[in-house]
Order: C-alpha cells, then sequence, then structure tokens
C-alpha cells in the first residue's frame, strides 16, 4: 500500500451527496427524538446531527477533512438512532434516578459515579448516563472532571457559583460553566 489514493473536489462533493442521500431518511426519526427527549444536553446532541446532516441550500467548497466529520456524525447519529429503537428509559428519566440516588444517599457526596455500572444497572446505553450525568452536572449535583468521570458534590443544588473540589468544571446553578479552575 504505497500508493495514496488523491480525492478530486468532484469525489469529495460525490461522497458528501451520498452520506446526506444515506442519512436524509433517517432525520424525521431523529427530530422525533429529539422532541421527545427530556434533557437539555441529549436536545443539543440531536440538534447538532440534524444540523449537520441536513444537506446546505447552497453548494460550498467541501474538503476531505469535512467530509470525515460529515461521516463521523451520521456513523453517531445512526448509531444512537439504533440504540433508542429498543424501549429504554429516557435520559431525563435516568437522570431522575441518578439524582433519587444521591438524594437517598445511596450516591453519598464525594463518591465517584460509575458511568458504566450505572449504564448496566439502569439498562441504558452508555450515552444515557453520560447525558444524564452532564444535565446533573449543569444542576449542582455532580461534577464531571475532564477525565470524564462524574463525582457527587451535593446532595442538594444551591444557587452560588462553586468551584469543584477536582479542578475540572465549575458549574453554577444555571448550569453555565466557568472553565477550568
Amino acid at each position: 500500500m504505497t500508493a495514496r489514493r488523491v480525492w478530486t473536489a468532484e469525489a469529495i462533493a460525490g461522497a458528501h451527496h451520498r452520506v446526506w442521500a444515506a442519512t436524509g431518511p433517517w432525520l424525521g426519526l431523529a427530530r422525533s427524538r429529539r422532541d421527545r427527549t427530556d434533557s437539555p444536553a441529549d436536545r443539543a446532541r440531536w440538534d447538532a446531527w440534524i444540523s449537520v446532516l441536513t444537506p446546505p441550500e447552497r453548494s460550498g467548497t467541501k474538503n476531505y477533512t469535512d467530509l470525515c466529520v460529515l461521516v463521523g456524525n451520521a456513523r453517531d447519529m445512526l448509531l444512537a438512532l439504533r440504540q433508542t429503537l429498543p424501549q429504554c428509559p429516557s435520559v431525563g428519566s435516568v437522570a431522575a434516578e441518578i439524582e433519587r440516588r444521591i438524594r437517598s444517599g445511596d450516591l453519598p457526596q464525594s463518591v465517584r459515579v460509575g458511568r458504566l455500572s450505572m449504564a448496566t444497572r439502569l439498562r441504558v446505553p452508555n450515552e444515557h448516563v453520560d447525558l444524564a450525568l452532564a444535565d446533573l452536572a449543569a444542576r449542582g449535583l455532580v461534577e464531571v472532571t475532564a477525565a470524564g468521570w462524574a463525582v457527587v458534590t451535593s446532595t442538594a443544588p444551591d444557587s452560588e457559583h462553586r468551584t469543584g473540589a477536582y479542578g475540572r468544571q465549575s458549574v453554577t446553578a444555571g448550569g453555565a460553566g466557568a472553565g477550568a479552575a
């Protein structure tokens, strides 16, 4: 494999159109998933996919990097659709269950929330737990670190700005992250 394939502008444009043609029939289902979700993080994820995978009205200059990003978004959206076809709890109900466990003391303050074990226990895709933890972080119940794990920060959200104990993400009760501490 010493020869590199050179993509022409026409080949790249054609590949873009094939991706849009393949994902176009699924955008309606993606919109219905977006409209039925009870999670702001999940809604933002669906909005981003729908926006990227809707063909633009004007044809602009496309490059190979844009094509790779488009293909990755198409794959992620189709995988998410496949994962949501079987009946499983919504992201909002996963967040409510994790919050219930925090408030009951099953997940006490400063405890790391096991993302994979929580997904297995609740019988949901891992991504549902990730999105639920993002929602809970916006409400001040957990802190999501740069490493991707979550720590219970409070059993009740407070209204003042808090800097995370782990120095990765600061969260206010309104949900605005203040960046690295």
